[in-house]
């Protein structure tokens, strides 16, 4: 078709709850579009000038779910020829509404772009204007992990996304339909969507802020781009990337990282009646074998085959006992999962992994001597893993779904096993860099990113759990570094920390921690194609806390000084982006209080 001229309406989604999340929604539609995209706190205003938006009824209504307090849309004109691309790419917009000019060539457009992107759009003339109502791809995908999780198994799961569709273009009036797409529109948090509550981890990313960063930096996606995550963790940017058609690769040092970003891969390729078989025969064979145990629940009486460490031993609330029966918890699931079909058996390897960790959560104190406080959920470890497997079958029905509806087509993307400050030679380079490196709080004494997964981690026969810690970035066994080679500020920093009595013993790591994310600036620079991007997300500042008073002592700006290390390695800076995340962490007393900000240290590396 000739290019025609629209206007183009952004409703934000419901739950963004901060103003960096606009930020991130703001950035996103500035380089998908090139005129001037304005706000709308009040979205109902806008039909001050586009009279015919007042016609449109039920749940696209331009006040059906919308935010209540700030910004309620954004609005900008462009050319007709982008709606299927932004209907593939927007992150924080619950519904497009475009007007433009009825025409054949406008009406035959519409057609192919139903080919393109999937039966998700709902069109009327009113006044001889086309008036286009769609759903992002990324609402969609976010919604149907909420009615996944209010399905029954593989067929209703399927049933039900039909209908939230159906419900969403207003062509239904079956009350419980509509009853569960309100309930989904409505949810606060739709982070978990597809496979990314695979595994309980700690510190991860928001998979909204990979994809608005991700947008941001390929507004036009041509072929050869390729994304590196050398901090993968849990695998949320290569999914991310996947989801837009981008191949990517992750790496990371922790064998259960990239075992979980693996599986997080894996599991939006799976059957679902052959995961739904699996499943009937595993739960049935973990049900058949066991006794009734302390916990509430009950369990095989197997051996202890198991071995906890000693320093996990000596928490008091480790008995013998305790660990007796947890380890046959971990025997009774390994033994159920032993021998299922090679195309499952990672996954459920991973599940059985969260399992452990929901079950046993340990939370180190920070104080850099080891000390951590231990907590065991009333629920036994094996009906926690039962009831993520069953999950588990109603997300693959759901992936399955949305593969047929929205034509949803992932892009290739790898995980291999590598230390970020020593890369492998042979990886080629890249054009794109999206990662978070472990913050400094956790690197200066807070041993938990490895020692909290020490069971999982031997359950599953993989690598030392020190040898782990003592390679990580910003390790406690940081003695011997040279002083010197830091910076004023993380000198400064240092020689704080060794004045201080109760935190010396973070000195010296803390001056590793920085010394390592030098090295793996460098290893940065030297992997990405001259002109391409990266962006590190770090944690805005760290604050060292009087411990009884909660009066600040000194404030760390993290953000600034890892910038600097960028610098020095040879990126340019362009700019840094503080974002408030809806983030509290009520166990760590002190940052209890805080606001919680990250910031994006926007790289690019000289052409």
């Amino acid at each position: 078709m000739s290019e025609s001229t629209a206007i183009f309406v952004f409703k934000l989604r419901q739950n963004i709850a901060l103003e960096g999340d606009l930020l991130l929604a703001q950035m996103e539609l500035d380089s998908f579009l090139s005129d001037r995209v304005q706000d709308l706190v009040e979205i109902k205003s806008i039909i001050q000038n586009i009279p015919e938006l007042s016609e449109i009824e039920g749940l696209g209504r331009l006040d059906a779910h919308v935010r209540q307090n700030g910004k309620q849309a954004y609005v900008a004109k462009a050319s007709l020829e982008l709606l299927p691309h932004l209907i593939r790419r927007v992150s924080f917009i619950q519904r497009i509404y475009c007007v433009t000019q009825v025409s054949p060539s406008t009406k035959a457009f519409l057609v192919d772009t139903v080919h393109q992107v999937g039966s998700i759009i709902k069109n009327q003339v009113v006044d001889n204007r086309l008036i286009i109502q769609a759903i992002p791809h990324y609402t969609l995908i976010e919604l149907s992990k909420v009615v996944a999780n209010h399905s029954k198994g593989v067929d209703d799961t399927k049933r039900n996304l039909d209908g939230l569709v159906d419900a969403l273009l207003d062509r239904t009036v079956n009350k419980s339909v509509i009853k569960l797409t309100t309930i989904a529109l409505s949810a606060r948090s739709t982070t978990s969507h597809l496979t990314h509550d695979i595994h309980y981890y700690k510190a991860k990313f928001f998979p909204r802020m990979v994809r608005s960063i991700l947008n941001s930096c390929t507004p036009e996606l041509g072929e050869g781009f390729h994304v590196l995550d050398n901090f993968v963790g849990s695998g949320t940017t290569l999914l991310e990337a996947s989801i837009l058609g981008i191949p990517s690769l992750g790496l990371d040092i922790d064998p259960l990282s990239t075992m979980i970003a693996q599986a997080k891969l894996d599991a939006v390729d799976m059957d679902s009646e052959l995961l739904a078989t699996e499943a009937a025969r595993i739960i049935q064979a973990i049900e058949n074998k066991i006794i009734e145990t302390r916990f509430g629940g009950r369990c095989d009486s197997d051996e202890m085959t198991i071995i906890f460490p000693d320093w996990l031993m000596k928490n008091r609330k480790m008995t013998g006992e305790i660990a007796t029966e947890l380890s046959r918890e971990i025997n009774r699931v390994q033994s159920a999962i032993t021998g299922s079909d090679p195309r499952l058996y990672k996954l459920l390897c991973v599940l059985m992994s969260d399992a452990i960790s929901r079950k046993i959560r340990m939370r180190f104190m920070g104080t850099g001597v080891g000390r951590f406080s231990l907590t065991l959920a009333q629920k036994p470890l094996f009906t926690i893993f039962t009831d993520s497997l069953r999950q588990y079958v109603k997300v693959a029905a759901m992936c399955e779904w949305l593969k047929q509806r929205i034509h949803l087509r992932l892009a290739d993307a790898q995980v291999i096993a590598a230390d970020s400050k020593h890369l492998p030679s042979n990886l080629g380079q890249f054009d794109i860099l999206v990662t978070s490196p472990p913050y400094l709080p956790a690197s200066s004494g807070r041993e938990s990113y490895a020692k909290a997964r020490a069971l999982s981690l031997i359950a599953l026969g993989l690598d030392n759990v020190e040898d782990l810690i003592d390679n990580s970035i910003g390790s406690m066994n940081g003695n011997g570094i040279d002083i010197e080679a830091l910076t004023n500020n993380e000198r400064d920093l240092v020689e704080w920390l060794h004045r201080d009595k109760l935190r010396q013993i973070k000195a010296e790591p803390t001056g590793r921690y920085f010394l390592d994310m030098r090295q793996a600036f460098a290893e940065m620079y030297r992997i990405l194609r001259p002109g391409a991007k990266a962006v590190v997300i770090s944690g805005k500042t760290s604050t060292f806390y009087q411990f009884k008073t909660r009066k600040p002592l000194y404030v760390v700006n993290v953000a600034e000084i890892l910038a600097d290390e960028a610098q020095r390695v040879g990126f340019e800076v362009d700019a840094l982006h503080d974002i408030q995340l809806d983030k509290c962490n009520r166990n760590a007393r002190p940052r209890s209080l805080d606001n919680y900000y990250e910031t994006l240290i926007m790289l690019e590396k000289p052409v």
